[in-house]
């Protein structure tokens, strides 16, 4: 199956997709709702009959399809690949508790805002002091690794002028 998907992946994929983009557009073109579409808001008109208007439903249901499908598949073939390779996957196991690590210092050294215009727009959003630490620690965890990152370019870019 590896091999076939290596040889063959792009492939099959391209060809699914130009296929559902071809039975999205004729489903759009064959519709009777395509006129309603053209010209929904060159008359200025809001109807509110218009919301319910479902000529996308398709291509927004294959789109989260796809999108929950490839999400599933590569959680699924990532585990597979760390399972059969134990020793290979421990550098992905140690930067993923590197990462929930520097979240875990984040979420925990964020102080909850009790005044000022960060106060004033979580109460009008109704934020919980969780969600607002969560969102804290997030912030830091991806400042702190495009920090990282950047580091890393500059050291390497340095070591490899001098060899």
């Amino acid at each position: 199956m590896y091999k076939f998907l290596t040889k063959n992946g792009q492939t099959i994929s391209f060809v699914v997709g130009a296929l559902l983009v071809v039975a999205f557009y004729v489903i759009i073109v064959t519709s009777g709702d395509y006129e309603t579409f053209t010209a929904m808001d060159a008359d200025g008109i809001k109807d509110k009959a218009r919301y319910g208007f479902g000529l996308f439903d398709f291509g927004i249901g294959v789109t989260a399809f796809l999108i929950f499908a490839g999400a599933v598949l590569m959680i699924g073939f990532g585990l597979f690949q760390a399972a059969t390779n134990i020793k290979g996957s421990l550098g992905a196991v140690a930067g993923l508790a590197l990462i929930g690590i520097i979240f875990a210092i984040g979420y925990s050294t964020t102080e909850i805002e009790t005044s000022g215009d960060v106060y004033i727009v979580a109460k009008k959003f109704a934020l919980e002091d969780t969600t607002r630490k969560f969102v804290g620690g997030s912030i830091m965890t991806g400042v702190t690794l495009i920090g990282l990152a950047t580091f890393g370019i500059v050291v390497s870019e340095i070591r490899n002028f001098f060899k």
